[in-house]
């Protein structure tokens, strides 16, 4: 009906088409495409736009995370960095053979090595608030011909937690309980489900473990800063180990299996709060041997379905609170979906709270 003439080869999966010559209009195979569809009929083709891939190949699992794991970091108000590998470096430090500088002639062994001069010159030009971040590879000296390489992420963060506003002239500092959160955020995305950070001593805050292998590190960071600068701290998490075996000799393959993609997820639609929420405050007197985790367990057990978030924003030890306990403060926000929540509601949730706190882990609401 078009005039052309068509012959298929390979089972059609082929087919030359030769167009006439007073076919003027039919130059390139879009127009052959929308001739089709107008024979078609245009109401059949669907209206939606639908999810499509040039390619059967899914992305590797490494560029997806590293995605993941940038979206989450820049909504923390971290600014990504792409420094070179290359530090001063020591003895334990692999050395390159043809280095770019003498005094940079060393692969760093994690990333907060990079991060941490980064630092220093933004605080050398009297910048004090950093919230610095990597995704990059590490190295290290091993046994083999070429050093061992691990992909990481590390996070640099140092000064104001929030940029100045007028409502808050004076803006909180970021201290290791702000360190711990980012931690958490990166080991949702990046690990599996059972990481767990446990107390470590020294600059090490907390170790990040999998199974009860470490992976990574929360720590407080040194570096030549002036006396105005406020404390630094970091996290660098190991995500994996790249493969940098010997190149294939001549004749010869060195391919391998592409690791499996992990199953993407999405996180389900949640509609805008229409109700207000009410919040209070919980300063808790907490005894040596019980962690923050169990204590936001039994809050989160006992508070219900209204507890919409759990905050901890302060710790204290010292005089005024009771030897062997620590105080330890968390913000509650509840909210009911329906309705504005009465006092008497709101009041119920607070005292189940912490009788649930007291019966199953001593802890008890600190007096004024």
């Amino acid at each position: 009906t078009i005039g052309c003439s068509a012959d298929p080869e390979d089972g059609g999966n082929i087919v030359h088409v030769v167009t006439p010559s007073w076919r003027r209009d039919l130059v390139s195979e879009i127009d052959l495409i929308e001739e089709i569809a107008r024979l078609n009929g245009y109401d059949a083709l669907p209206d939606d736009l639908r999810a499509y891939r040039p390619a059967s190949m899914t992305d590797a699992p490494m560029w997806t995370l590293s995605a993941k794991l940038r979206e989450v970091l820049s909504a923390a108000g971290c600014l990504e960095a792409r420094p070179t590998p290359f530090v001063a470096g020591g003895d334990h430090h692999v050395r390159v053979m043809n280095p770019l500088a003498e005094n940079e002639a060393h692969l760093r062994m994690t990333l907060l090595e990079s991060l941490s001069r980064r630092a220093e010159y933004n605080l050398s030009h009297m910048v004090g608030n950093i919230r610095l971040y990597e995704i990059g590879s590490a190295f290290e000296l091993s046994d083999r011909p070429l050093p061992r390489e691990t992909m990481r992420v590390a996070v640099l963060v140092m000064g104001d937690r929030n940029p100045a506003h007028f409502t808050d002239a004076k803006p909180g500092q970021y201290d290791a309980w702000d360190a711990r959160s980012l931690a958490e955020d990166i080991g949702r995305v990046a690990l599996p489900k059972g990481f767990e950070l446990v107390p470590a001593d020294g600059d090490q805050l907390w170790s990040i473990r999998v199974n009860g292998e470490e992976r990574g590190h929360v720590s407080r960071v040194a570096m030549d800063a002036p006396v105005w600068a406020s404390p630094a701290f970091g996290v660098e998490l190991v995500l994996s180990e790249l493969d940098n075996s010997a190149i294939a000799e001549p004749g010869q393959n060195n391919y391998s299996v592409a690791g499996t993609a992990p199953v993407r997820s999405t996180s389900p639609y949640r509609p805008l709060p229409i109700m207000p929420a009410s919040l209070f405050d919980l300063a808790l007197l907490v005894p040596e041997g019980v962690s923050a985790a169990q204590v936001e367990h039994v809050m989160r057990t006992s508070a219900g379905e209204l507890l919409e978030r759990l905050e901890l924003f302060d710790l204290y030890e010292g005089s005024g609170v009771e030897a062997g306990h620590r105080s330890v403060a968390w913000r509650l926000t509840l909210r009911h979906p329906e309705r504005t929540l009465r006092e008497k509601e709101i009041e119920g949730r607070r005292s189940r709270i912490l009788s649930a706190l007291e019966t199953e882990l001593n802890v008890r609401q600190r007096s004024a």
